[in-house]
């Protein structure tokens, strides 16, 4: 008797332990994103609400758990040669595309039955590969592969994409082959670029792969349901996934709003499970904020194309009187970089390490009123009109920061202020239409020299220098990490000393998560989002 409950009762906590393991399994969630994406393409998006989608209908050879480290994806197994530049990947055996029944319609049952049958295989990945490195592609991620042997021929137009070094040696083995090491390798096979793209789908969609919800093989935990540009996109729970985690949402609802107002009123009502907000924006009760990411820099931007400020000495003037002090505050950190502390070089943080030898603008009123009178000279003129746009939050302290600039460089000065919301502010500057703003540049790249890549011929600048884009393309064929870290340095060195951007304090986005949802990961920047271990307990 004894024995029969001791058999019931172990079943009875095992039953419990699954009901537990189990709970909030199976419920629909939803995040929102700024707009509809361009394209779902992996090996061609760029947009981070893609990259979000991507992440999660798409499965690499390994991919990101919560904490960012390194899992098994479709590669079950990989081994690296002693010199770092040979990776042999084993591929998971059996697993299969998901393919949409609405294909029927366009392309036949039998072209549907096929591939709702096929498998991934290591040709898949060399496909992606070739793609991405094709210069008839124009792949905004070719220089990812810079790093695989050949890669910088094939991408330059000198070699054909077959002698890239990437072979499938068959159906599941697949090796990688580089021109040097890299010690971050194995996290860029996260990226969008790797992952598998099917040869015959992909030519049979005559160039509409990516751009709908029955132009798309997933194979990754979820697959693209549907797409509505002007509303949402909904991936569902693919019955298909091979990976090692569970996935529990049986959907997820990728809403389109780029509304701050509206977007924090659906996390109050709770018809929005999580998003990332601005650094600006206000936290609602009922959210919990997961992570902040230190993505963003506050600082003085200077319009290089407006006829006073197109003079370097003009703007370093500015920049050598701006009084940082004034923007102390508990709420925020003070800092000389340009480049956001979110942004990696390697496996380390950019600003980590650059650490104390990043570029600082010397605080001097007696330099600042000499590059003036230089200025005025090379212009040719003895008034300089200049108008700064600011956030409202920032009045105060901009009122302040303008006496200074008026004590400093005198009357030939006149400046004002022109109060603005941050996304006004945001706008004028994408469209050139300021002289000095006050504002903030935010980030969604995870590394150092994407971010800079932004600033390709003047950026929101308008700076015009052939040493600076010289820089940023030696970036794209740097061949080791402390070769990048310079080039990103003296990059930067450039934007600060030459007075395009004064930095005053850094700030960040925030990744919210309604509280009755747990699971939602953000393991580096926010496109690298998963809902794989989403649950909703209502």
């Amino acid at each position: 008797m004894k024995k029969i409950l001791c058999i019931l009762l172990t079943l009875f906590l095992l039953t419990g332990i699954t009901a537990c393991s189990q709970r909030g399994s199976g419920k629909s969630i939803s995040y929102a994103i700024d707009k509809s994406p361009a394209t779902l393409d992996p090996q061609f998006a760029g947009e981070t609400g893609a990259l979000i989608i991507i992440n999660n209908v798409f499965e690499g050879l390994v991919r990101l758990d919560a904490e960012g480290q390194i899992i098994p994806g479709i590669a079950k197994s990989w081994t690296v040669s002693d010199d770092g530049l040979v990776y042999d990947f084993i591929l998971q055996e059996g697993t299969e595309w998901y393919c949409p029944s609405s294909i029927k319609s366009k392309y036949g049952e039998d072209f549907y039955n096929k591939f709702c049958e096929e498998k991934v295989t290591a040709n898949d990945f060399v496909f992606a590969c070739r793609r991405t490195a094709d210069p008839k592609i124009n792949s905004p991620h070719a220089d990812r592969l810079l790093v695989i042997e050949g890669a910088e021929e094939v991408i330059s137009g000198n070699a054909d994409v077959s002698t890239l070094g990437v072979t499938a040696l068959s159906d599941t083995e697949l090796q990688i082959r580089l021109s040097s090491p890299s010690e971050d390798f194995l996290a860029r096979l996260t990226e969008s670029e790797f992952m598998p793209c099917n040869e015959e789908f992909y030519e049979t969609m005559k160039g509409r792969y990516g751009l709908t919800s029955d132009n798309l093989l997933c194979n990754g935990p979820f697959y693209l349901s549907y797409w509505n540009e002007e509303s949402q996109i909904t991936i569902k729970r693919n019955k298909y996934y091979a990976g090692s985690q569970t996935v529990n949402p049986l959907s997820v609802a990728v809403t389109f709003d780029n509304d701050a107002n509206s977007v924090n009123k659906k996390l109050t009502n709770g018809s929005l499970s999580a998003t990332v907000l601005p650094p600006d924006a206000a936290v609602p009760e009922n959210v919990e904020v997961i992570k902040e990411i230190p993505d963003t820099v506050i600082g003085f931007m200077f319009n290089c194309e407006d006829e006073f400020l197109q003079n370097a000495n003009v703007r370093k003037a500015m920049c050598m009187s701006v009084d940082r002090e004034i923007f102390a505050s508990d709420s925020m950190t003070l800092t000389n970089g340009f480049i956001p502390g979110s942004c990696s070089l390697g496996t380390q943080s950019y600003r980590e390490r650059v650490g104390e030898q990043t570029p600082e603008i010397n605080h001097s009123t007696s330099g600042a009123s000499e590059l003036w009178k230089m200025g005025l000279e090379a212009l040719e003129t003895d008034k300089i009109s200049i108008t700064v746009l600011c956030p409202d939050r920032f009045d105060t302290q901009a009122r302040q920061q303008l006496q200074i600039w008026q004590k400093t460089l005198g009357l030939s000065l006149a400046i004002s202020v022109i109060n603005m919301t941050d996304t006004e502010i945001s706008l004028a500057v994408r469209n050139g239409n300021y002289q000095v703003a006050l504002g903030y540049i935010t980030t969604d790249e995870s590394t150092a020299s994407d971010f800079l890549k932004g600033f390709e011929d003047g950026g929101i600048f308008n700076y015009k220098d052939e040493r600076f884009n010289s820089t940023l393309e030696y970036m794209k064929t740097a061949a080791t990490d402390e070769e990048l870290l310079g080039a990103c340095f003296t990059a930067e060195d450039i934007i600060l000393k030459q007075g395009l951007f004064f930095p005053v304090y850094s700030d960040g986005s925030k990744f919210v998560v309604s509280k009755d949802v747990q699971g939602i990961t953000i393991p580096d920047a926010e496109k690298t989002i998963s809902f794989i271990n989403a649950r909703r307990f209502d």
